[in-house]
């Protein structure tokens, strides 16, 4: 059956398992990509941003395992998804971008492949004669790791024309690690392992192999942002979060060899590695290298390579009572004091009252380090986060995402005020598609992480505060719920409202945030 290009695209991404094509549309191909994926049963969704959209795309790659999709119109719209773009190429997160053009005439005209170059795996032009093979290629490179991002740009006539058909190629093929007993011995061997779980071992078969892993080195493990839950807080081995700062150096320096399961350097702050002990790396595929030197580094599937480490000779050296102590040690380490409402008390709120299958997202700023290290996810994805871009204005439209890839799972998006208002529009999208979700935004009138930088250099304060903003009644004007928290207001009884909501509720509570000071210089010294 003949088929328009913008059809055979269509039909190559309802094969791959693309569930939904977001974007802000320009006219041009894109009206004709938004018919031909409803025609394959792919739904549109409009977004009021691309940043948001392309966020959006990018959660649902994570969270399905298939491809994102958005699109964009020429010029404008195609430049305005670059952050969420970014986001994708650092996140390692498989999202196709569709961008209306290239420009037939100056007005609006820019090299849309190259600006995007630098950021994703693959660009180009899809065309009639080659496009329904050059997007076969881009498939088969979004998901092929390190994941990451694809652009293409297209026109309405290209997009109208009949092509050739295409085809999706063949599944990626992993090839089954054969044991290396130099490498297992050394784990073997080992008195007192530590294991970073990173982002690459976000699949229900590595958290099942780490947890064997973890029932046979009974060591602590550290896992980071992005892999948070793939090894269950609550499980006694797991200490707490690995982040590349001072902290993780109470668990680091006490161990002889250590084990990173698809960690990725982009995972990191910068600075100095200090661990004298060996590291061993397992990587699903080879990627950026780690800025420390490894004693062995191997790729291949994870679930394989972690099944194929055996027994340990003798028991290790870790008893369970120093492993609770390290775990206490992270945790307090991280109290956050000041009056009223902080970050603490409302994660603390947050956590009594949600259900437990809660996913939630959570915004770049100071309020992260408490959300992150309050709240106990027992999964994969349980937790979404922004890490290797930390980008604000993330937490709501991945909350959007999580709520149209699971409806039925309940959500909370957790921001700061300046992630808030640069995702304010998108609240007017999570209304438009139904999303059950509650948004807390915790509102100290100032971008705190930066404010802080700002007087650790005794600098006057400048350009990092701003006038009060009222997100309880904003949001009631973008179609939410809203509900103001003050200083000292009941929060507890507030939170229990809001989660009840059939729709979208946003809490707007003040908080004191005289306490990140301490906080910060505890985690990154």
């Amino acid at each position: 059956m003949a088929r328009t290009l913008a059809q055979e695209i269509a039909h190559q991404m309802a094969e791959a398992g693309v569930e939904r094509l977001f974007g802000v549309p320009g006219g041009g191909s894109s009206l004709q990509l938004i018919e031909a994926a409803e025609e394959a049963g792919i739904p549109f969704v409009l977004a009021k941003t691309e940043t948001g959209a392309a966020i959006m795309a990018a959660v649902t790659g994570e969270l399905s395992g298939a491809p994102g999709a958005l699109l964009t119109g020429v010029g404008p719209g195609a430049a305005s998804a670059v952050n969420g773009i970014a986001y994708a190429h650092l996140e390692r997160s498989p999202v196709v971008l569709f961008c209306d053009g290239p420009a037939s005439s100056l007005h609006q005209a820019f090299e849309q492949n190259g600006l995007y170059e630098p950021i994703s795996k693959l660009q180009g032009r899809l065309t009639p004669e080659t496009g329904s093979t050059l997007f076969a290629e881009g498939l088969a490179a979004t998901l092929a790791h390190p994941r990451g991002p694809v652009q293409f740009d297209l026109t309405a006539t290209g997009a109208n024309t009949l092509c050739a058909a295409g085809s999706a190629g063949p599944d990626e093929l992993t090839d089954t690690p054969q044991p290396d007993m130099a490498w297992t011995d050394l784990i073997k061997e080992a008195k007192k392992p530590v294991i970073i779980a990173g982002l690459e071992a976000r699949t229900p078969q590595c958290s099942a192999a780490l947890g064997r892993l973890m029932d046979r080195l009974h060591c602590p493990v550290l896992t980071t942002y992005r892999a948070k839950g793939v090894a269950p807080d609550e499980h006694p081995c797991v200490v707490g979060h690995f982040t590349g700062a001072t902290l993780d150096g109470r668990v680091l320096h006490e161990a002889d060899l250590i084990l990173c399961v698809g960690f990725d350097p982009v995972e990191m702050i910068p600075g100095a590695w200090p661990y004298p002990a060996p590291v061993v790396e397992l990587r699903a595929a080879a990627g950026a290298s780690l800025p420390f030197a490894t004693r062995v580094s191997l790729t291949g599937d994870l679930g394989d390579l972690l099944d194929s480490i055996p027994e340990p000779s003798t028991p290790s050296n870790w008893n369970q009572e120093e492993i609770a102590a390290l775990k206490a040690q992270l945790a307090d380490a991280l109290n956050l004091t000041g009056s009223g409402h902080t970050a603490d008390s409302v994660m603390a709120h947050l956590k009594a009252a949600a259900a437990p299958n809660t996913r939630l997202t959570v915004d770049a700023g100071a309020h992260m380090v408490s959300a992150m290290a309050r709240w106990a996810a027992s999964e994969p994805n349980g937790v979404l986060k922004s890490n290797g871009l930390s980008t604000m204005g993330y937490a709501v439209p991945a909350a959007i995402a999580s709520h149209l890839h699971d409806p039925a799972r309940p959500v909370i998006a957790v921001t700061g005020d300046g992630g808030m208002l640069m995702a304010l529009a998108e609240l007017a999208t999570a209304c438009e598609v139904a999303s059950n979700l509650t948004v807390i935004v915790l509102n100290d009138a100032a971008l705190s992480l930066i404010d802080l930088k700002q007087q650790n250099l005794q600098m006057a304060t400048k350009g990092v505060r701003y006038r009060a903003t009222d997100f309880a009644r904003t949001a009631q004007g973008l179609g939410c719920q809203g509900f103001q928290v003050g200083p000292q207001d009941d929060l507890a009884s507030t939170l229990a409202e809001a989660l009840t909501v059939d729709g979208v509720s946003v809490v707007d509570v003040t908080v004191d945030p005289s306490g990140y000071r301490d906080q910060l210089a505890a985690l990154r010294g």
